[in-house]
């Protein structure tokens, strides 16, 4: 007990030693083999809950929005539009595009679930970091029937992560990106596939091709009928709230390549995939949920 007890405080370089020593001493006695085979998987499953929680990384924002977006948009009006018009057993399929650490995936599929909803999720982001945090919640919670293991697809040229919008100024997004590029060949096999395609927090603080390429996506995987959830800050014709300016150059000040997008310029790239705008909703803190529908 005194040895998980180290462990689970992550004294890893005592425990090392302890072990040593109980090798040392009573290796040669039988009366050890027993104990160490009991604590064997004590020892190891306690390895695998601390790696688990290690990759596991936090995104305050996604924390605060989940609610909001869930109640708001997904569970009173997409997921009940879907279900109207459904050729797959009552299943909905979502692609979470620049998914982040995970927050969104395991809460918006556990709370289908619990709502009698029958769910498979496949969340995607470039970011190495944010796949293992997006798989490692996935297992501590118990999800991986109804969440697939993270893809790395990469939106555009430079890609596109809701990570950006976390404590970390940079995802691992680009060209030099150990992930899968975001390529027609990677969701060759997903064309016409999903009812819901969700971008939460990425068009502003990713390049504009990353818009371009998410569009491009949809376009191809959503079904006939199926929608884009799009959710962030946005300007209309060219102005926006106050805060919303002050984030903008905030935004260009970190990267230039950044910003608070038009919503008209959004809408004008999601028309040249057949992605037809719906409608948005106004959320908390100036924030858009935006809808398409693929024509």
């Amino acid at each position: 007990n005194s040895i998980v007890a180290r462990w689970r405080r992550g004294d890893a370089i005592q425990m090392a030693k302890l072990l040593s020593s109980l090798f040392i001493v009573q290796a040669t006695t039988t009366a050890f083999l027993p104990k160490f085979r009991r604590l064997t998987p004590l020892l190891f499953n306690q390895m695998s809950s601390s790696s688990q929680i290690a990759a596991i990384l936090e995104s305050p924002s996604a924390e605060r929005n989940k609610g909001p977006i869930y109640d708001m948009v997904l569970g009173s009006k997409v997921f009940p539009t879907l279900m109207e018009n459904n050729d797959n057993n009552n299943k909905i399929r979502v692609l979470e595009l620049a998914a982040g650490c995970g927050v969104h995936s395991t809460y918006f599929a556990s709370t289908a679930l619990a709502d009698g909803m029958s769910i498979e999720w496949h969340p995607s982001d470039p970011d190495l970091e944010a796949r293992l945090s997006i798989d490692a919640r996935v297992e501590r919670d118990n999800l991986a029937d109804s969440i697939r293991p993270a893809n790395g697809w990469i939106l555009g040229k430079a890609g596109g992560t809701a990570c950006n919008d976390g404590h970390r100024d940079k995802g691992d997004a680009g060209a030099n990106n150990s992930g899968v590029g975001g390529i027609e060949a990677d969701y060759s096999q997903y064309h016409n596939y999903f009812d819901l395609v969700t971008c939460i927090n990425m068009i502003h603080i990713a390049p504009w091709e990353a818009t371009i390429g998410l569009m491009e996506c949809a376009g191809k995987t959503l079904r006939k009928g199926g929608i884009l959830l799009c959710y962030g800050p946005y300007k209309i014709g060219g102005t926006a709230v106050d805060s919303n300016l002050n984030f903008d150059r905030s935004l260009k000040s970190r990267d230039s390549r950044w910003g608070v997008r038009n919503l008209e310029d959004v809408i004008e790239v999601a028309k040249k995939e057949g992605l037809t705008f719906d409608s948005y909703i106004e959320m908390p803190a100036n924030n858009l949920s935006v809808l398409f529908r693929k024509d």
